[in-house]
């Protein structure tokens, strides 16, 4: 008799079972990301600024980059060569085009300052004319201390 209960038990059970079989297990689109990348923006009184990512995941959905901005300032007779950089750990990838930056991390500058900034920006990840992958994005940054933020539209070329 306690056999007969324990197969009803298990039937029963087997019958309560979700059969939804359509969910799809979560998908990870980190790995679509890593690689380096770089762009190069030019400005009125800057001659170049280099910039720099190098994208490894981290989790599932999870990037970290290593952003590092080299910049060429002209001033009358010479250049000025400075270089800043920002490590960005928790980079959420969205879809397998996507990914959503929103973190206040560390910037370090070339002369040993260490000042917060908060990152924001929606990446997406295309391929250009010439058939390289490249990142889209409009990045803001913005100095915690003084409210100050910036905005420029990048377009990272993976190497």
């Amino acid at each position: 008799m306690k056999k007969l209960i324990f197969c009803c038990l298990v039937v029963f059970m087997g019958a309560c079972k979700d059969k939804d079989n359509g969910v799809d297990p979560d998908q990870d689109f980190a790995q679509e990301f890593v690689g380096d990348y770089r762009t190069l923006t030019i400005t009125s009184n800057v001659i170049g600024t280099e910039h720099l990512w190098g994208v490894t995941r981290v989790n599932n959905n999870q990037l970290k980059i290593a952003y590092t901005k080299n910049i060429t300032v002209s001033v009358p007779g010479s250049e000025v060569k400075s270089w800043q950089k920002l490590e960005l750990n928790n980079v959420v990838t969205t879809e397998t085009n996507k990914f959503t930056i929103n973190e206040i991390v560390d910037m370090q500058g070339q002369d040993g300052a260490i000042t917060k900034q908060k990152l924001e920006g929606q990446g997406t990840k295309v391929i250009n004319a010439a058939g390289v992958p490249q990142i889209n994005i409009d990045l803001t940054l913005t100095n915690t201390a003084s409210g100050v933020s910036n905005t420029e539209y990048l377009e990272f070329k993976k190497q």
